[in-house]
């Protein structure tokens, strides 16, 4: 199955029914909780980026990249099952979390159950590339996936400690994001160059874009939490504030306004959103602020092109333009 060749769409297609089927297959108990997630899969954008990035000169995509594709949105699953868990959210995508329905100790488990069926995906993936010409690069797969788990769970580690911390900078917050979503955009890439035949060179500039991509994606995601309904942002808004978690809109809108501080301070203190902080933050430029540095990962992300051509380098370009746009459907 590894010499064989998709186009995207297909490739899509083949990724959401593995996704499905994996999710599905689980025994009796824990499968109650991963098919309750089969609900709400997510627009996939991470599995997208890597589909993407492993796509030939005729835009076509090997059976590798779906398996490491799949892998990829269980892994990513899981840290939102985890979230949920930490955050105490009753919703994910309009429909009950995990952790809401059956407990914060099963979704505990439940969460390391999709880890590990992330990681024996790309173990498949392994065992089928045993007589491909790049063989000696499975081993180097996984362990780029686990160091990419590594630096997600650094990040959010790091989100935890600064919770509620209002004197957090710009350098702290952009060490965070680049560890608790950029790390997963850039092993996308990354090892979707490797699965479609790049080598080290390719490989590492796809990883660039993907961070850059998601810096992008996080930043656009907090700006959300300040602009958006909850329509139209599929999730709570306002909350971030109140969670004691401190966004790039926060921090530049306390630099410039001192007033919002005093109301950060009290959405932290009552953990209350405040809509008189939502109102302040943007008036203050925050969200503007914001939004002008995601223009400038987005400039960086297209240079780490350079070297991709025709339908590889449209398809991630389009991923980008959908991710500025916030609210794009993929």
């Amino acid at each position: 199955m590894s010499l064989a060749k998709y186009t995207f769409p297909e490739a899509i297609g083949g990724t959401n029914e593995l996704l499905s089927d994996t999710l599905m297959g689980v025994p009796s108990g824990l499968g109650e909780m991963t098919a309750h997630l089969a609900l709400s899969p997510g627009k996939g954008v991470r599995a997208r980026v890597l589909l993407s990035a492993a796509m030939d000169a005729d835009g076509m995509i090997p059976g590798n990249a779906v398996k490491a594709a799949a892998a990829v949105e269980l892994l990513h699953m899981a840290t939102l099952v985890h979230d949920d868990v930490i955050d105490g959210a009753a919703l994910r995508r309009g429909k009950e979390t995990v952790q809401r329905r059956f407990g914060q100790k099963n979704a505990v488990i439940c969460g390391d159950y999709l880890l590990c069926m992330s990681l024996s995906l790309l173990t498949r993936l392994e065992a089928e590339e045993a007589d491909d010409s790049r063989r000696q690069d499975a081993p180097d797969i996984a362990a780029r996936f686990s160091k990419a788990l590594s630096a997600i769970c650094l990040g959010e580690y790091s989100q935890g400690k600064n919770s509620g911390n209002l004197e957090l900078g710009i350098p702290a917050y952009l060490r965070i994001i680049s560890g608790k979503t950029a790390a997963m955009f850039s092993i996308a890439a990354s090892l979707g160059s490797l699965l479609g035949g790049g080598d080290e060179a390719q490989s590492r500039a796809l990883g660039r874009f993907g961070h850059c991509l998601g810096m992008v994606f996080q930043i656009v995601d907090d700006c959300k939490d300040y602009e958006f309904s909850e329509a139209q942002a599929t999730k709570p808004v306002g909350r971030d504030a109140a969670e004691g978690v401190v966004t790039l809109p926060l921090i530049l809108a306390m630099a410039r306004e001192p007033a919002v501080r005093a109301l950060a301070r009290e959405a932290v203190g009552t953990g209350l959103p405040l809509p008189e902080l939502l109102d302040a933050v943007r008036a203050a430029g925050g969200t503007e602020g914001a939004r002008d540095l995601t223009r400038r990962y987005a400039e960086k992300a297209v240079r780490a092109l350079r070297g991709a051509k025709g339908e590889k380098r449209e398809s991630l370009l389009d991923i980008l333009d959908k991710t500025l746009a916030a609210a794009g459907e993929f």
